[in-house]
């Protein structure tokens, strides 16, 4: 066993030989980037070795990394293992930060139809001319009520006898779905039941307590999802979990310990006591939802990609270890498609898309982006692989939405002018800021419309390692000592996660019969979505030019879409509908898909015409372009 220390926190921990840097991080709960999951894809995990021995630097370490960082000790935590003691640096640039999250969305009103009732009784105790066994006589007292063909869980009948004689008979009996009897509660407590809503994001996890009497939000927080350790994007996690029996089992713990400690949280705020959460309601991507409930996320990763569970389902609470009242119900909304899941159906649920009379497109921009159009017509929906590159993934100065990150851009007459997160230092840029500087480079000239750094603007300058844009000059940085620019390669990057976006959503207009002339209303949902710019998505083509005042930010309306299924069973409804409903297109398998994406690459698009008003504000050079025409 070795120590490994931590700088500049000082946390120390024993490892065994062997034993990456990035697994010893992971253990002292040491604050590191891992975007690729430890695969040695995304250089975010960059440290420096202080002192100790570590093993000797590998072929991919030293094509990625500077040759003078590499000569002053710094190493890819993923790839450097212990040999022995050693301490090492962990820079700015390569820490996550305090993640801003969005956890709040746009909830539409509903009608309070909660899964849980209370019924108080007052039952006549036994006696030696009346020796009915409690349960008999328990049941016998709902009969009076109305309440018939109910039954009790295991775990309350061995308790009842207690229960009774302890509550002077006077009790008030918890019925979930007008089934089963989940609690028998000293007294009269009809005026008090609670439900918790989640939100399982591939980046942020967000849970709520809310009021089931009058739909109020009691608690509500989120937390970066724990899941994050095992990879950053969905296919990491599904491959790792896909390894074996234990390895889902502990993708599966991450996210319900996170689960548990935001409710244990809001528990110690609100003064509720655990009994009285009788049920939740949990929404997620397809992966998320597997992993959540421990279903073999496999299949997601193979074509043609089916999921493993596409219905609603009911869990004991005790069979997921959630610590709500053990025997609580845990509701998990359906899923579409291997890539379309739950999160999507509470989506369209809080934006009420299925309603819509006239064409509507809506986008959860996350590590994925769920795209759906439609209205009350019927709902076309697919997923489009973008938010990597949003997220930070593969921009060699990315980082996600955390303190010190670049989050907006404007650049008047060839001077940047920036704003951070929290106003702290630059330590790099965020999707919301790498979308701004792009978009605004392609305005002043820096960049041509095929994605071209311009040689010879100011700004951009030529390096060994290609052309790039100085956005934050060193000096400005938290850092000191380097400059935080925009390279050729990330903006590369973001023209694919671009491309793809505005692939499916083209893709699914021309599936259903649609143009985008017919377009009345484009919703942006999801945490990410929240701080985009909608001027700079549409000059990077992200988005179709419509008027911006026909463009909503809706926030985290997964969340939303959990909450109103927890207070309303006729929403639980609504969702089943709507996953029957919605048609799902597999984009590996639409050659109009490769056409779009192709044009999609040029900034806004190769097809200039529909992009007039963006095509007409841009100085860039305008590229002599063959593309796909359908």
């Amino acid at each position: 066993m070795f120590e490994v220390k931590f700088l500049p926190e000082g946390k120390r921990v024993l490892v065994p030989e062997g034993t990456t840097l990035m697994s010893a991080a992971v253990k002292g709960e040491v604050d590191i980037a891992s975007i690729c999951g430890g695969k040695s894809l995304c250089g975010k995990c960059l440290v420096e070795v202080i002192e100790g021995e570590v093993s000797p630097i590998t072929d991919v370490e030293l094509k990625r990394i500077p040759k003078e960082k590499a000569e002053k000790g710094y190493r890819f935590a993923c790839l450097a293992k212990v040999k022995g003691n050693v301490t090492i640096r962990v820079p700015d640039q390569s820490r996550v930060g305090r993640q801003r999250l969005v956890i709040m969305g746009k909830e539409p009103p509903v009608k309070i139809r909660s899964n849980v009732e209370k019924v108080y009784l007052e039952l006549a105790p036994p006696t030696l001319h009346d020796t009915v066994a409690d349960d008999i006589r328990l049941y016998s007292s709902l009969g009076s009520k109305g309440v018939l063909d109910v039954r009790l869980d295991y775990r309350i009948a061995t308790k009842i006898a207690t229960i009774l004689r302890r509550a002077d008979w006077k009790v008030t009996a918890v019925i979930l779905g007008g089934k089963e009897v989940i609690g028998v509660e000293e007294g009269d407590t009809r005026k008090r039941s609670f439900g918790v809503a989640v939100d399982i994001g591939t980046t942020k996890l967000a849970v709520f307590i809310v009021d089931l009497m009058d739909g109020g939000i009691a608690f509500a927080d989120g937390m970066m999802n724990p899941q994050i350790r095992f990879g950053e994007d969905v296919i990491s996690r599904i491959n790792y979990a896909a390894q074996g029996e234990r390895e889902l089992g502990e993708v599966q713990k991450a996210i319900v310990d996170g689960i548990n400690e935001l409710i244990e949280k809001g528990l110690t705020e609100t003064g509720i006591e655990r009994r009285e959460l009788y049920e939740m309601v949990a929404v997620g991507n397809t992966a998320m939802h597997h992993l959540f409930v421990g279903v073999n996320t496999k299949s997601l990763g193979l074509a043609p990609y089916p999921a493993g569970l596409g219905r609603a389902y009911d869990i004991k609470a005790r069979d997921l270890g959630i610590s709500i009242n053990a025997s609580g119900n845990v509701h998990v909304l359906p899923n579409v498609a291997g890539f379309v899941g739950a999160d999507a159906i509470a989506d369209a649920l809080a934006c009420r898309l299925h309603e819509k009379e006239k064409l509507t497109l809506l986008m959860d921009v996350g590590t994925n982006t769920e795209v759906m159009l439609g209205g009350r017509e019927g709902i076309w929906s697919c997923s489009t692989a973008s938010g990597p590159a949003f997220e930070g993934a593969h921009i060699k100065n990315g980082m996600r939405a955390a303190n010190g990150a670049v989050e907006k851009v404007r650049i008047i007459e060839d001077e940047v002018i920036y704003k951070t997160i929290d106003d702290e230092k630059a330590r790099g840029i965020c999707g919301s800021g790498i979308i701004d500087a792009i978009a605004e480079m392609l305005k002043c000239g820096a960049l041509d419309t095929s994605g071209k750094l311009v040689e010879g603007h100011k700004g951009v300058r030529v390096t060994p390692m290609g052309k790039e844009f100085v956005l934050v000059p060193k000096e400005e940085t938290a850092s000191g000592k380097e400059d935080i620019v925009v390279s050729q390669d990330d903006v590369r990057e973001i023209q694919k996660a671009k491309a793809a976006m505005f692939g499916g959503y083209m893709t699914l207009m021309r599936k259903s019969g649609h143009t985008t002339a017919e377009l009345n209303e484009i919703i942006i949902a999801g945490a990410f979505g929240n701080y985009i710019d909608p001027a700079s998505a549409r000059v990077l083509g992200m988005i179709p030019e419509v008027p911006l005042d026909r463009i909503s930010f809706t926030g985290n309306t997964a969340g939303s879409g959990a909450r109103i299924c927890l207070k309303s069973l006729d929403l639980r409804r609504e969702a089943i509908e709507v996953a029957d409903r919605m048609k799902y297109i597999e984009l590996a398998a639409e050659p109009i898909f490769t056409e779009e994406y192709i044009n999609a690459m040029y900034m806004p698009n190769s097809r200039l015409n529909m992009f007039p008003e963006t095509a007409g504000s841009i100085k860039a050079p305008k590229v002599v372009r063959v593309y796909v025409s359908r």
